[in-house]
């Protein structure tokens, strides 16, 4: 079921923006009428937090929405999902203190960079697969 939650309801499951990735989606994005695919969630710690779209997400916080349409993750979809490592990537996020969207503000960064600093992280985790 889609619903809607207020941005600083939302908690990042990732540290950086990829500037490139933040690009593309800005080419579609309509900022007079911001329309998107809820963004999927999950609980996490007893935190509502984002599983993906977090460029989507920022973009839309930049562009003044005050509320996100989110679908909860559950069933079937859980058992796609690495639990394990979104709760660690989460716990990163919540060391250095990326907790909200108005976090990744000074976070974008080059794509290069992003891989470096986050897919490669992701990829050195005990529970990556």
């Amino acid at each position: 079921m889609v619903t809607t939650v207020p941005c600083e309801d939302l908690h990042p499951s990732q540290l950086y923006i990829s500037a490139r990735k933040m690009r593309d989606v800005m080419e579609w994005f309509d900022f007079d009428d911001p329309a998107y695919d809820a963004l999927p969630v999950y609980y996490l710690s007893g935190n509502l937090t984002l599983l993906d779209g977090h460029t989507r997400g920022f973009v839309a916080y930049l562009s003044g929405v005050d509320s996100l349409r989110i679908q909860e993750i559950d069933g079937s979809d859980l058992e796609e999902l690495n639990l394990e490592l979104y709760r660690e990537c989460f716990g990163w996020c919540q060391e250095e203190g990326v907790t909200s969207l108005s976090d990744f503000i000074g976070r974008v960064v080059s794509h290069t960079t992003y891989e470096t600093k986050w897919i490669d992280r992701c990829h050195s985790s005990p529970f990556y697969e």
